[in-house]
């Protein structure tokens, strides 16, 4: 129940956002962060956060996704690797049906990164959130002490930001486009967490899994 109810706020906020963006145009959050955030013409990047926009990128996402994929179901923890490859490939999707629906031209950029297709929401934003939202929540379910979890989550969430910022500074998207692409990501996490619920009738065998699989 509390993987819907968090499913459905995402989903209210990335239509909320929907609602606020102009058909075209901006919203005074997107000229303000842009202002603020994205590098000037004549500026020389700081390359310290391309690593980002690679690794949430789709063939950086894949890899990512496969790796963590095969460690889960080399520990045993088949629905884990399932669900990490199906929230990834559901967001992916969802944000390609996503751009041609709304076909949100990008911003005037200084082309430091070499990107296509349309704006709203972010792919990266969304990929990003898909993935490490859910590596997030498989570790802190399987782990047995608090300093991996709490390692974990701040990692990833570092992550997610780190990526979002990183296409705003590269000029490469709205801040609406990355505020729509967390919450669309975040749905697709909360959604797939039902899946790794157990039931009331986990046996045994399962338990010791968990609790001899992580630190």
């Amino acid at each position: 129940m509390k993987a819907w109810t968090i499913a459905a706020a995402a989903t209210l906020l990335f239509l909320g956002i929907v609602w606020w963006v102009p058909q075209n145009g901006t919203t005074s959050l997107d000229e303000i962060v842009r202002e603020s955030w994205s590098l000037k013409t004549g500026n020389q990047p700081s390359w310290l956060l391309q690593p980002f926009n690679i690794l949430a990128s789709t063939v950086g996402a894949a890899a990512v996704t496969l790796a963590a994929a095969a460690i889960f179901w080399l520990l045993r923890l088949r629905r884990e690797a399932f669900t990490i490859v199906g929230t990834v490939a559901a967001a992916l999707l969802l944000n390609y049906g996503l751009k041609l629906l709304f076909a949100r031209e990008r911003p005037a950029h200084e082309g430091w990164l070499d990107v296509v297709g349309y704006s709203f929401p972010s792919g990266h934003a969304m990929t990003a959130m898909a993935l490490y939202g859910m590596l997030a929540v498989i570790i802190w379910n399987c782990a047995r002490t608090w300093a991996v979890r709490l390692t974990t989550a701040f990692v990833c969430t570092l992550f997610i930001a780190a990526t979002g910022f990183a296409r705003l500074y590269f000029g490469v998207h709205y801040a609406t486009d990355i505020l729509a692409g967390y919450a669309a990501g975040l749905a697709c996490v909360a959604m797939a967490g039902t899946f790794l619920v157990p039931s009331d009738g986990i046996d045994a065998r399962r338990r010791n899994t968990l609790s001899t699989s992580f630190p």
